[in-house]
């Protein structure tokens, strides 16, 4: 296992709240049979639930790049199971659960690196 997230009430608190944020995300994919990124973001949850600081590092790293999670769109063209006329508040609700999931692993990253600065 990688560094160990913290065990103050402060990092604990936001550790839960990624992990219900991520839980939140996985639910949101799962339901249009996005299982690719759902197995993806139910690893990391694991990993920052047993407070292994690489489920952080995972998620910063699914921000950008060519094949990123950013560039994922819930569409029926993709072979997701949604009807076209959801398609553009399955995504919408997808991008604002994608920004809670990062603003909340961003606030436990300051939490963990504010005495190291």
């Amino acid at each position: 296992m990688g560094k160990v997230i913290g065990n103050n009430l402060q990092m604990k608190e936001l550790q839960g709240e990624l992990i219900d944020e991520l839980e939140h995300l996985i639910t949101h994919l799962k339901k249009y049979d996005e299982e690719n990124w759902a197995s993806i973001f139910s690893q990391t949850q694991k990993m920052i639930d047993n407070g292994d600081i690489r489920g952080l590092e995972a998620l910063k790293k699914m921000r950008g790049g060519m094949g990123s999670f950013i560039d994922l769109v819930i569409c029926q063209i993709n072979g997701h199971r949604i009807e076209k006329s959801e398609e553009d508040f399955a995504n919408t609700e997808l991008i604002r659960l994608g920004n809670c999931v990062f603003a909340a692993a961003d606030k436990l990253n300051r939490e963990i690196h504010k005495d190291s600065v």
